[in-house]
This record gives structure tokens, sequence and C-alpha cells, in this order.
């Protein structure tokens, strides 16, 4: 039994969104009047918390529906609740009044304090009725709260700064990369599940043949275990930057944002990109691309298709071996060709390379 619940005769009474859902998924039924339906809808809201966690692709996809309750509610005070890995990218994000960990004692006083809270675990990976939408769409659903029309309202906002900026471009001069002079190519080397994961070699093979024709690469990734990995001589590329485990969540939004094209398998660094507006190539293999990129532009999904796809699986590992079928269709000679025609359609101008506050 929970503070949050109220129980009378079998009878569950619950205000807040997030012991709905709890009580809901653990067998409860719903029964509520149509009249106390109409009649929430309307209440003010005036301490809101949102629970942001799960995976950084996660928390993201939670941003869209933070700002419509900051239109719906402007003189709320709105709370996000994440994991500290994750609060990086909530940084300068303008429509809320705090930001804290995911941790007991925050939760249980900022949750007995809301007027509602609202979470959203499992929506891409636990219910059968939301896999099936893109996620940011599925969250506007649990919340039964109507999403905006406008496409751009309905992808992460994230503010990276002027300073930051201009840090990231003497950073990449340090390393022989003038935004002024190059187009930058910054390749995603993993996603958070080693199923979703292009081939180590077919990233080589584009990133040598990328470099070879004039572009810089940059290799961007975060496990120690893979940075370890591509420090290997076999792997080593002439003209790659390879910066895998050796940047800041900021720093590495802070690059994204100086390049011409991003390519990467389906995470979080993938949505950042195409949040920031970056060209980007997107390599999906478990997800079907139309359920998770609904709403970018300038945006090119590259789909495996294999027997098993999609699987819509979240597998640590692919049970038909490792690169998973899927993503092992994806040939570097193809990725190769859509990353010319994207830097083509969409060149980008220097100015538009500035980060603005």
């Amino acid at each position: 039994m929970s503070p949050e619940v109220r129980f009378w005769k079998n009878i569950a009474f619950c205000q807040k969104q997030y012991w709905f859902r709890l009580h809901k998924d653990q067998g409860c039924v719903d029964i509520t009047p149509r009249f106390m339906r109409r009649l929430r809808a309307k209440r003010e809201l005036l301490r809101i918390v949102v629970v942001a966690t799960g995976g950084l692709g996660d928390s993201l996809w939670i941003m869209p529906f933070v700002r419509e309750l900051r239109r719906l509610w402007p003189r709320s005070a709105i709370l996000v609740v994440t994991e500290t890995r994750n609060k990086p990218a909530w940084i300068n994000f303008p429509y809320i009044n705090g930001l804290i960990s995911d941790a007991y004692y925050s939760m249980e006083s900022a949750m007995t304090k809301s007027d509602e809270a609202y979470c959203f675990g499992g929506v891409a990976t636990v219910y059968k009725q939301y896999m099936r939408k893109d996620p940011v769409e599925a969250v506007f659903d649990m919340a039964e709260i109507p999403a905006p029309k406008d496409h751009r309202l309905m992808r992460p906002h994230l503010v990276i700064t002027i300073d930051e900026g201009k840090k990231a471009e003497a950073f990449l001069k340090e390393h022989g990369i003038e935004i002024k002079r190059d187009k930058i190519i910054c390749i995603g080397a993993e996603s958070s599940t080693n199923n979703r994961n292009w081939p180590i070699e077919y990233m080589i093979e584009t990133s040598r043949q990328l470099a070879g024709s004039g572009y810089k690469v940059i290799w961007l990734g975060k496990t120690p275990e893979l940075a370890e990995k591509v420090l290997k001589a076999e792997y080593k590329v002439p003209g790659v930057l390879n910066l895998i485990d050796d940047t800041g969540l900021r720093q590495a939004m802070s690059i994204i944002a100086l390049s011409d094209l991003y390519i990467g398998p389906n995470s979080a660094l993938m949505v950042i990109a195409a949040a920031l507006e970056i060209p980007t190539i997107g390599l999906f293999g478990s997800f079907n691309p139309k359920i998770r990129c609904k709403f970018y532009t300038k945006f090119l999904p590259i789909w495996g298709r294999a027997k098993c796809s999609p699987c819509n699986e979240h597998w640590t590992e692919c049970p038909h071996g490792h690169p998973a079928p899927c993503m092992k269709v994806i040939s570097p000679g193809e990725v190769i060709a859509a990353a010319a025609s994207m830097i083509k359609r969409y060149p980008r101008e220097l100015q538009n390379k500035n980060p603005i506050e």
C-alpha cells in the first residue's frame, strides 16, 4: 500500500498517474466514472514531477512532453527526475524548474509534495500497444494528453551554449579539424545493446573510405571495452579522430552540432543528432525505423531487413549471433553512398554550425 493511494472496499483512489499506472499494471481495474475523469482534466497543477529515467534515449523522449506541460500549466513548478548519467542532456532545458537524480529519498519527497507525477517506464519496451508507435507519441498517449501537431515540437529540445560551441571548435582545431574548411562526419560506434550495433569492421571500412575521400571522421562512443578494442593496430584508421570513451556527453553534443553529417545505429546519439537537425543516417535492424524517427527531418534511415526483423527487442545479445544478422546486411558501400547523398542534399553553411543559446 502506498501513501499516494487510498483504498476503500477494493477500490483504489489514485490521484497521480505514476501510482495509477503502477497499480493498474499489478491487476487493478480502472472503473473511474466519466465525470471524475472530466474533473481530473480540469485540475490546476501547481507542482508536477516527471520521472524521465531509463537509458539516455528514454530520457530524451520525455522532453517534448515536458515542454507541452509547461505550455498547459505555465505557472506550475515542474521537476524532472532522471539518472545522474542523463542529467547533462537536460542542462539549459528552459521548461523546468529543477532537475534531481533518481534516488529513493529525493523521489519520495518529490512525489509526496506534487499535484501530479508522471512516469513512462517501459513505453518503448514493455507495453505492446505503445511499442507500435513512435516513443514520443506513445508518451503523450500514456499521459492522455494530446500531442502537438507541429513535428518540431515532438523532438527533444537541446541547448548548446556559444561557449560550449567555441570550446568544441578549439578542441577540434587542436586535432587538425577546421570547421571553416573541413567536412566533418561523426560516426556513433555503438548503442546501449549489442543487438543494435553495426559490425566494428564495417565502421572501420566506412571510415577508411570516407577519410580517403577527404572527410574528417570522428568516432563517438562511451564503452571502455570498445575504446580498448579500437586502439589495436588493425582498427586504426589514418585521418580518424577516435573519441570513444574520451569525451563527456556535453562535449559530444557540441561536436555533433558542428558536424556536417552523423552516422550511427539506433541510439541516444542518433536522437541527439536528429534533434539538433544535423543531417543524420540512422542504422536500424531490430526496430522498424518508421516508428522510431517519425518526427525527424534531414534524416535517412537504413533498415537491415532480415527474416527475423523487426523483433522489437532490446536484447543484450541477439539470439541469432553477434553482430545481429539485420545489422550485418547493412553494407559499408550502402552507407558511404548514403553519406555522399545526404551531404550533397543538406549542405551545412558555416553560420549554421555556430551554437545559439
